[in-house]
């Protein structure tokens, strides 16, 4: 098991709570002051989640690229990763908002958009109660795509090519209330796992990681302060350093120039939780601390880092109590439907997907040579 990818799904979550966080904090309700907003917003959290799914989803299914007896198991795995604990902390949310309880919260008011919300399947503009799963429709998506590779490899690869192609005709990042079926699957958005999964070749290209992690960090930092490219090119030269850094801290990581610290992994694979429902906990405790006064005592700063580490904390507990033995509860059931126990366990990518378990080479030319 590659850590370093857990790591990187920490860090991307961590950074989607920061940046959110600076934007409540700016709202009147919380004080009217966004902290370290012109910080926070620069780190591209869930871009880097894309690209991180397209690494990690074909580090796991690269071996069954080909072998449609694999589609099964692999759209399984999928499901189990992504909708169960969504439903699980949206049914409830949805019945907080309808009683009354959250400020801006929205709960859909049609057929439509209840089933676009629930599949995660966009049919019509409908903004989701937990706002954040607006980067979950890319996700099932690019897993739909990623099926055909498992069907057929050249039906995969032409799948993917026209998605590219459109993706590059209609290049677009759909606004919040923009979001349809045509734009959502035309966003550039969807691009960023090509990335991912160039990285994953540049990984098993082998060599030790630190030309690759140079690059990636001069081509991060020449995205965020150069001058902006038109038509938001910059963030496609964003995505390229990510791309290249993942690929460099992977083979390092192989190469064992270091350890990923263990906080990490194990936020890491909390990531999903804390990533759907960070937006609420931080707004418990935004209100928490507010009308204690303690947030007058120790100043915005100092609230921002408590609530933020706040969030992230008691987003660890709760996938804890609950994703992760619903998750282990759905595998062991679907092991004993298989009659064996040597199911591949389901693989993370995004904020819902985890990492292999052991027995998937963290070796690239081991890879190299079972492919």
């Amino acid at each position: 098991m590659l850590k370093t990818l857990q790591s990187a799904r920490a860090l991307a979550a961590i950074s989607v709570a920061a940046f959110h966080l600076s934007i409540a904090m700016g709202l009147p309700r919380y004080g009217g002051e966004q902290v370290f907003f012109d910080w926070t917003r620069h780190i591209g959290g869930v871009r880097f989640f894309f690209v991180l799914s397209g690494f990690i989803i074909l580090f796991a299914h690269h071996r069954e690229i080909g072998q449609p007896s694999a589609w099964w198991p692999y759209i399984y795995r999928r499901f189990i990763r992504l909708y169960p604990i969504y439903w699980l902390y949206n049914i409830p949310f949805c019945l907080l908002v309808a009683a009354g309880f959250g400020t801006d919260a929205r709960i859909p008011s049609s057929l439509g958009d209840w089933i676009t919300s629930f599949t995660l399947i966009r049919f019509t503009a409908a903004v989701t109660p937990l706002t954040v799963a607006w980067s979950l429709f890319h996700e099932v998506a690019f897993y739909a795509v990623f099926s055909l590779l498992i069907l057929n490899r050249r039906l995969g690869m032409a799948g993917f090519a026209a998605a590219a192609v459109f993706c590059v005709i209609y290049y677009n990042y759909p606004s919040v209330a923009e979001r349809n079926a045509g734009n959502v699957y035309t966003a550039a958005f969807n691009l960023y796992f090509l990335f991912g999964m160039g990285a994953f070749y540049l990984y098993r290209c082998g060599g030790r990681g630190w030309i690759e992690l140079a690059a990636g960090v001069g081509i991060s930092i020449a995205a965020l302060v150069a001058p902006p490219l038109p038509h938001e090119l910059s963030y496609l030269v964003l995505i390229l350093g990510f791309a290249f850094l993942l690929a460099g801290a992977a083979k390092l990581e192989t190469a064992q120039y270091f350890r990923v610290p263990a906080v990490l992994v194990a936020l890491g694979n909390a990531s999903y939780t804390i990533y759907l429902i960070h937006e609420q906990l931080q707004g418990l405790l935004l209100k928490l601390l507010i009308r204690s006064h303690l947030a007058a005592l120790i100043g915005p700063r100092c609230t921002y880092l408590l609530v933020l580490l706040g969030a992230v904390g008691l987003g660890y507990a709760v996938y804890l109590a609950i994703e992760r033995p619903l998750t282990e509860a759905l595998r062991r059931r679907y092991r004993a439907a298989r009659g064996s126990g040597s199911v591949v366990q389901a693989v993370p990518s995004s904020p819902c997907t985890e990492l292999p378990a052991a027995g998937m080479p963290t070796d690239p030319t081991a890879a190299t040579k079972s492919a």
